[in-house]
């Protein structure tokens, strides 16, 4: 299968430290990844290059298997931050998810279809009206990745999106990351808590001292994950690396 985003040999130098080298990794369309790894291993600051935040100092982005611009992958690339609330902008729900939509300069009745459909993959019916200052992290997560959905990206990264959670929460997140992934989107989750939704992934990628270190289908190489200090459970088979239980 075609990817829809793919790196050549990326690197990034920031004030003469090599940040990640070399870092080659491909997601075909429909694919919910998982990038995990130590904490300075460079996961954060790739998510920003990929979306255009930041220039890498060699190597090539692609996005449907073409050189692409930053202001491209702008448009096509959409990042979810670790504090949602840098994302919250408007004074209830329903019209912080259509700001990015609006500003696309869409017509009132595609804002409103994209908004009621990113408020139905997240499960924010119940929430439509209510001011972002009122809910909790697990609700303002869910918000942010609604306003990401309602822009129709190509791609979705999210860093760290269990950071700082309850129990409650995380699962909310969890599901609403499977609704985003049975609905066909393409999701990238750096997270450093790979037993909380790694069952639910196709493909898993581990960073280490700034290389991309493994990469495969999660179910065949997770097991790699405790000799790069990563936690999991002891004796834990790949189905169990979930916090959602039957």
């Amino acid at each position: 299968m075609e990817s829809v985003l793919r790196t050549e040999n990326l690197c990034l130098d920031i004030n003469g430290k090599s940040i990640f080298k070399d870092v080659s990794l491909s997601l075909e369309k429909g694919t919910f990844a998982a990038l995990c790894g130590r904490n300075g291993a460079g996961k954060s600051q790739l998510l920003r290059c990929l979306k255009g935040l930041r220039k890498p100092s060699s190597g090539s982005i692609l996005i449907d298997g073409n050189p692409s611009s930053p202001g491209e992958r702008m448009k096509r690339i959409a990042l979810v931050f670790q504090s949602a609330e840098m994302q919250i902008v408007q004074q209830s729900v329903e019209k912080d998810i259509a700001f990015g939509p609006e500003n696309l300069g869409l017509d009132k009745e595609e804002v409103q279809r994209r908004v009621d459909e990113a408020i139905s993959i997240m499960n924010l019916e119940d929430k439509r009206r209510q001011r972002p200052q009122t809910l909790s992290g697990g609700e303002l997560r869910k918000t942010a990745i609604a306003g990401v959905l309602a822009m129709q990206p190509d791609v979705i990264l999210l860093d760290e999106p269990f950071a700082n959670l309850d129990y409650p929460s995380t699962l909310a997140v969890i599901r609403a990351l499977i609704a985003m992934h049975e609905r066909g989107y393409t999701i990238l989750v750096v997270s450093h808590e790979a037993e909380k939704f790694l069952a639910h992934t196709d493909k898993l990628f581990i960073m280490d001292k700034g290389r991309l270190a493994e990469s495969g289908p999660s179910a065949e190489i997770y097991g790699t994950l405790r000799d790069y200090d990563i936690y999991l459970p002891a004796s834990c088979s790949f189905e169990e690396l979930t916090w959602l239980r039957a």
